[in-house]
């Protein structure tokens, strides 16, 4: 199946929205922390990267050799689990660093990254961005700051595989990604992130069949909809109430999620 965040088909289930007492939290990604002048020395060691759709950025395995800033486009971090299952670490956007491996000596990439949708990056060597970091602290501050940001997210992710059912991990993942990656308008995020129904699910633990449903209920009841290629989600905290039939196979994927799911991943 292709179909995307904006495409839904029938269903006969309903959803309700109430308040909760989660909310999105604006994020300022890696190059946004930076100064203009410390940006400035930085892109001038980096050479730029055209990246096409679905192109492979780096694979889990393959020795650790660049670090990634992402000017345009999309990335997602990504491992299999035991049983060739896709699992999608974060979805990376413009102006963060991909695949820099901090304090950690590992050699070899932990995760891969692949390309969800077009566009540019600058890439540098990872000796060479060390060094930099050594130079000039205030950036490596800012790759602390990004780093946090990146781990609250996937433990807020984690957090509501474990506690939540399908819709309400679908809201709650969608307003994080507005948070740092949509357009704030009249109380609203919109959102342009074109993912397959597929890529959805493997961010949430959930079966795709699951969440077309649970994307049909929440268009239906309004707590989504859609704006031309846009998906548009209230700003505020909602709380989607499930139907009985959601739940049940929430907890079933949630369940085997849990069994089969890997989240120590960052980067």
């Amino acid at each position: 199946m292709t179909d995307t965040l904006e495409q839904r088909s029938g269903s006969d289930e309903r959803t309700g929205a109430e308040n909760a007492p989660l909310a999105p939290r604006p994020a300022a990604t890696f190059l946004d922390l930076l100064s203009v002048e410390d940006r400035t020395a930085m892109i001038e060691r980096c050479t730029r990267r055209v990246l096409a759709r679905r192109q492979l950025l780096f694979t889990r395995g393959e020795p650790r050799s660049s670090v990634f800033i992402l000017r345009t486009g999309l990335i997602k971090l990504q491992r299999q689990t035991a049983a060739g299952n896709e699992v999608i670490i974060t979805i990376c956007g413009p102006g963060e660093l991909i695949g820099f491996s901090g304090l950690s000596k590992a050699t070899a990439r932990v995760a891969s990254a692949q390309v969800v949708e077009a566009g540019e990056a600058f890439v540098i060597d990872e000796a060479d961005f060390r060094a930099l970091l050594a130079e000039r602290p205030a950036i490596a501050m800012a790759v602390i700051e990004s780093l946090r940001w990146r781990m609250e997210s996937v433990a807020d992710s984690l957090t509501d595989v474990v506690s939540e059912d399908v819709p309400n991990r679908i809201v709650r993942l969608l307003q994080r990604l507005a948070a740092g990656k949509g357009e704030s308008r009249n109380g609203e995020w919109a959102l342009d992130l074109r993912l397959t129904h597929q890529e959805l699910a493997n961010m949430i633990g959930a079966r795709r069949q699951t969440v077309t449903t649970a994307l049909n209920e929440l268009h239906r009841d309004g707590v989504l909809r859609r704006d031309q290629h846009r998906v548009v989600i209230p700003a505020r905290p909602v709380k989607v109430q499930a139907t009985t039939r959601s739940l049940f196979w929430a907890s079933v994927a949630a369940g085997a999620s849990i069994l089969a799911m890997d989240f120590s991943v960052l980067s």
